[in-house]
């Protein structure tokens, strides 16, 4: 996920690491924090693996910072990674976000087909919550208020759930407001 968020970022311009973990720990919100330990090594990959380069090498910026940018190579991972489908982990509607978030970067079918497949792993989560409903229903053995609130817990997911696949729909109903930018 951090990956794509780089590379995405350096396509718009050469940056510094305390940058990027500013950028970046803004997007994630407010309770999930991206630590150095975590950013500097995966740069450093990046770097080695030929995605990102350090951009004048020998001269950094005002504050001794080395500035990145995406290279060819990084260009092609981030259309890898945000046309990799169906990896569904607990990091989908995080990493839903961030593609959103590089629609700038991408035409209009691959936003669409970005769309689908979030849509897809929603249809996963209301199905699950179904399940789950109907075994908690079926369970003879739970006391009444557990029995109660885990079906009224299983309720709200399904329903947060549900309204963020009618917010897909509306913009897969609507591809113009997926679409470019015209001038």
């Amino acid at each position: 996920m951090y990956e794509l968020f780089i590379l995405s970022k350096l396509l718009h311009r050469p940056m510094h690491g305390y940058l990027i973990q500013a950028i970046l720990n803004s997007a994630v919100g407010p309770f999930r924090k991206v630590s150095w330990g975590t950013l500097y090594p995966l740069i450093k990959k990046l770097q080695k693996a030929g995605y990102i380069a350090a951009v004048d090498e020998t001269v950094d910026d005002a504050r001794g910072k080395k500035r990145y940018r995406t290279t060819k190579a990084g260009r092609e991972r981030f259309l890898a990674l945000i046309h990799s489908y169906g990896e569904y982990d607990a990091d989908s509607p995080d990493l839903f976000s961030l593609k959103v978030g590089c629609f700038g970067h991408l035409d209009v079918n691959a936003r669409i087909s970005v769309l689908k497949d979030h849509r897809n792993y929603l249809r996963l989560v209301i199905a699950h919550c179904q399940a789950m409903m109907s075994r908690v229903e079926s369970e003879n053995n739970l006391p009444p208020e557990e029995h109660r609130f885990a079906l009224l817990a299983l309720e709200h997911k399904k329903a947060v759930t549900k309204s963020e696949m009618r917010w897909i729909d509306c913009l897969l109903g609507r591809p113009e407001r997926v679409a470019p930018m015209t001038s």
